[in-house]
């Protein structure tokens, strides 16, 4: 039986068929088209659970299903999945006692299919894992910072469980869950305070919130010494009465701050317009311009270790943006970068050079548009991201810096005057028009390779200093006392971020993981020359009208500047000369929300300071508080209300950042070398089993997963030959994400291998495909595109693998690499026995077309002359073309097709069972490439054979193995034209 050569259509990824071809495909498992859901937790008599729901359609029977519960996206093995085979039940549940050791985690479910009867008998196939939404359990406060004045009233801080407090029946009188603060006294030793503990009780817990709430209070002193914070620490939890899953776990600390008198804030904002601390402070309101590209000193303490450094590029052509900020304090050092890929379509990723994060806390939106670090001693540097154009910076001095700052915020004394002060004390005065020189900013740029991005500091154990923190005050029942005064020590855990996206050294001769940053290369504009507009049309043609139109409508119709200016009198004038001007270089309007955005950031710093606009309690108004929605404005795509956006149709996300009737938009791969744009994954190098892509658009949801087509070698470059998988997602940011990779065991063990990768945010719709390409450089030399590679001399590059010369073929021991005959596919050898001297010998190469050449068997290239499987001292048995495998004897001079053992004894001679395993006849078929010819070879139907191509039009080989396209000449002759 045969079929012509290209007269099927391969069977989708999710369906197969005796040939791999339609007609004849069914579905391999059955299609999950929804996602489960994990579900809120659930009360039951002394306890609660999760239930994991099956979306799927009930009235199936015949489908089974396996369930995972998932902590921080990881299994445990004390958690076993559930298998469910009855054809009837939907769901599997999460009991509260197997949450043990997971408080503080994500919780999650996946699903998969599988059929309780195969379609065919004897094979069975499960689908892949589809992710549920998850939910994260634990206790916490309600914010990790509190700033409270000194000698104010104790503040209120609310402490809540995400889970319900639970007991057995013989604990219902007494049942509790106590948090007790943890007391540090000088000495480093315990003492257990009775007043000073947080309890939850099961009537706290409300079903509609999800949440079980409960307060305590916290009054603070800072007499006098500025230098230092104070935490508020808990104990790690131990109970007897309410459930044991939560012992051991720690409630995240606390930090403690008071109001400072002399604060400020300094911004260098779009391209970049910079506003001093004595601005502010003197709410004089110029601004200081600058175009230039390179590292500059933004601020540095004079009076101790702080510094934060920024890295500015081309911005359309013209003018300069920033595009990275480094920021130290002590041994803390973080790099928030997005020079790392092309203007327009970056984003900025997070770097801990030297894994430290010393009580330092990192806060950031889920979308990655928003970055708030806040270091121990209360400076604070809150980045924005507009669109992979620019980063806005916005640095707070705390008190303890007045007097002892430089660089381009200034010297910060109150005095505007002295603000553009150079290195050498040299003053400079404020410039009157947007065109002027550049000397003062140019004198605080950074020597090339001398910055915080291109050269990491040095620990110094000395600048980790002690932490402090709170202590109960026991005259005072129930209150918190956060004083400096003793309360001296170091936790088991003082860490409050973990720096996993670090700069992770390695050990000699191992792999880096895939999401560790890549160095690259960055134009340090030491020759570049802004191009100003003196005045408008914009680039492209529009006028100032237009400009003023647009910026005056987004300032002025804003509620919350609306309240700023009738509540805090404050004018906004200088914003809407800088979105203005800004619009003569970016009249697509890229900068008008950047220019809101920093006019709100504007209004909430000169609000959260005038403790005169606060209330009698001292809280500051809720239009910069609890009013404020995520991005200010919802992305435009919405409306905010009482702190929470409600999204116009066809928008999701906490700020409507996502547009939900689009597909995500992909732009790349994140490089993982030096070399800029390269889709290529070195094995030498890298793990590769993770691909890092950015794009835009992509929305955190159980939906989220990547398609990952699978690109086989050929020779030259890379093929698809049908092999499609829907992988899992590393959810990063909405511009970033990592897309898992097919592991070597599921494509044929290959690793030099391509694929096209593209992300969906529904299961539906997918993004534009982009390449990735795994290599390895032992013997592959790819180009950086991955459209092609060559193979190093002295190597060959066989079934996706590098083999170094002489490498024999572990399947078949008379094959070995032999570059000299051929890089990309096994040479047969010609093993003999030692006592016979048997050799095998290749018959001579078939004329051009091939012949119909009488052999014993198919499968059989010699019935003698090779290594015995039964006994490896004889070589008196068959020798096998590749697909086939030797058998036992006594039939030891056969082969057969590795999966067909049972017919040895049977051989099935050619020409008259076909030319060989693949081949039905070596013409008469409709050729693939050219279906008006007729003079193409027949595949046998069944074994996943395929068709060779134009030049090797008479054979067929194994579809998965395409490179043995030519590895017989002695029966289909030489290439063809």
């Amino acid at each position: 039986m045969s079929y012509c050569a290209g007269s099927g259509t391969p069977c989708l990824p999710h369906q197969t068929s005796a040939t791999g071809l339609a007609p004849g495909c069914y579905d391999k498992f059955p299609q999950m088209l929804s996602s489960p859901h994990l579900s809120n937790p659930i009360l039951t008599p002394g306890s609660f659970k999760f239930q994991c729901d099956i979306n799927f359609d009930h009235a199936r029977r015949d489908v089974g299903f396996d369930v995972q519960f998932l902590f921080d996206d990881k299994p445990d093995r004390n958690v076993p999945p559930v298998h469910i085979t009855d054809g009837v039940t939907r769901h599997a549940d999460l009991n509260q006692n197997l949450l043990k050791g997971h408080m503080g985690q994500n919780v999650s479910c996946a699903v998969r299919t599988f059929f309780l009867t195969p379609p065919k008998p004897g094979t069975h196939f499960n689908s892949t894992y589809i992710p549920s939404n998850i939910y994260w359990i634990g206790i916490k406060t309600y914010t990790n910072r509190l700033v409270v004045g000194e000698n104010e009233n104790p503040k209120t801080v609310s402490i809540y469980s995400t889970v319900p407090i639970r007991c057995p029946p013989q604990h219902a009188k007494t049942c509790n869950l106590e948090i007790e603060l943890d007391p540090i006294n000088n000495n480093g030793q315990l003492t257990l305070v009775k007043d000073c503990n947080v309890h939850f009780t099961p009537a706290m817990w409300n079903p509609k919130t999800n949440r079980a709430t409960t307060t305590f209070h916290v009054s603070a002193t800072r007499d006098g010494k500025a230098d230092k914070d104070i935490f508020l620490h808990f104990n790690p939890i131990y109970t007897a009465d309410a459930s044991p899953i939560f012992n051991k776990y720690q409630v995240p600390l606390m930090q403690i701050l008071t109001k400072d008198k002399n604060t400020s804030t300094c911004s260098c904002t779009d391209d970049p317009h910079c506003r001093t601390l004595d601005t502010t402070f003197t709410k004089k309101g110029s601004y200081l311009d600058y175009y230039l590209i390179g590292e500059f000193t933004m601020y540095n303490s004079t009076t101790r270790d702080f510094q934060v450094q920024v890295r500015t590029w081309k911005c359309n052509h013209r003018v300069s943006c920033n595009c990275g900020v480094a920021m130290k304090e002590g041994n803390n050092v973080v790099i928030l970068d997005m020079c790392h890929t092309q203007y327009g379509t970056s984003f900025p990723r997070i770097v801990f050079p030297n894994n430290s994060s010393h009580r330092m806390v990192v806060n950031r939106d889920k979308a990655g548009n928003s970055w708030t670090v806040s270091f121990p001693s209360g400076a604070q540097v809150k980045v924005t991201n507009s669109r992979g154009v620019a980063l806005n910076v916005h640095i707070t001095a705390p008190e303890v810096d007045f007097s002892g700052t430089e660089g381009l915020c200034g010297f910060f004394d109150g005095n505007r005057d002295n603000d553009l002060t150079y290195p050498t004390g040299k003053i400079a005065t404020f410039p009157t028009n947007r065109s002027q020189n550049n000397n003062f900013v140019e004198s605080w740029r950074i020597p090339v390779g001398d910055s915080f991005f291109d050269k990491t500091p040095a620990i110094d154990p000395k600048l980790n200093r002690d932490m402090y923190y709170c202590k109960c005050d026991q005259k005072v029942k129930g209150q918190v006392t956060c004083s400096i005064d003793g309360n001296t020590a170091r936790p088991a855990v003082y860490g409050e971020l973990n720096p996993a996206n670090g700069r992770r050294r390695r050990a000699a001769s191992t792999t880096l993981p895939d999401d560790y940053p890549a160095d690259y290369y960055f134009d340090y504009g030491l020759s570049f020359q802004p191009q100003l507009l003196a005045n408008f049309p914009s680039v492209n043609g529009k006028s100032r009208a237009e400009a003023e139109n647009a910026c005056n409508s987004a300032i002025d119709n804003n509620p919350t500047l609306q309240q700023c200016i009738a509540k805090a009198g404050l004018d906004f004038s200088n914003e809407k000369d800088i979105c203005i001007e800004d619009f003569k270089y970016f009249d697509n309007g890229e900068l008008v929300r950047s220019a809101l955005h920093t006019a709100i950031y504007k209004c909430i710093d000169h609000v959260l300071r005038n403790v005169s606009l606060h209330d009698t309690s001292g809280n500051p108004p809720a239009y910069v508080t609890s009013e404020l929605c995520p991005d200010y404005d919802c992305n435009d795509n919405g409306a905010c209300a009482n702190g929470t956006c409600i999204c116009n149709h066809g928008f999701v996300g906490d700020s409507c950042e996502i547009n939900s009737q689009k597909a995500p938009m992909l732009y790349g791969v994140i490089s993982t070398s030096y070399i800029g744009k390269s889709v290529l994954c070195d094995v030498t190098d890298r793990e590769c089993v993770t691909s890092y892509v950015h794009g835009d658009n992509i929305y955190d949801n159980s939906r989220l997963s990547c398609k990952v087509r699978v690109m086989q070698f050929d020779g030259h470059g890379f093929v698809y030959k049908g092999h499609t998988f829907t992988t899992g997602v590393v959810y990063r940011s909405m511009y970033d994400v990592g897309c898992r990779l097919p592991t070597k065991a599921f494509i044929g063990g290959q690793t030099v291998v391509g694929f096209n990768i593209s992300v969906t945010n529904d299961g539906h719709t997918y993004s534009n495909e982009i390449t990735a390409v795994r290599t390895d450089s032992h013997c592959a030399n790819c180009l950086k595109s991955g459209t092609s590679c060559t193979v190093k001399p002295g190597t060959c590059l066989i079934e996706g693998n590098c083999r170094t010369a002489g490498e024999v073929n572990a399947k078949n021991k008379n094959q070995q690499c032999d570059p000299t005959h051929s890089q990309t596919a096994w040479a047969n050898t010609q093993p003999v026995t030692p006592a016979e001297s048997h050799t095998v010998t290749t018959p001579p190469t078939a004329p051009q077309g091939g012949t119909y050449l009488k052999r014993f068997d198919i499968w059989t290239f010699s019935q003698s002359g090779c290594q015995c499987a039964h006994n490896h001292a004889l070589y008196t048995c068959a020798c096998c073309d590749v697909g086939g495998c030797q058998c036992q004897a006594p039939h030891s001079n056969q082969c057969v097709k590795c999966e067909d053992t049972h017919i040895c004894g049977h051989p099935l001679a050619a020409p008259s069972n076909g030319v060989d395993g693949y081949t039905i006849a070596i013409s008469g078929c409709k050729c693939r490439f050219d279906p008006s010819q007729s003079n193409c070879a027949c595949c046998r139907i069944g074994i996943g054979a395929c068709p060779c191509g134009r030049t090797q039009r008479n054979q067929c080989a194994a579809c998965d193995f395409m490179y043995q396209c030519g590895n017989k000449p002695w029966i289909f002759g030489p290439p063809m034209a």
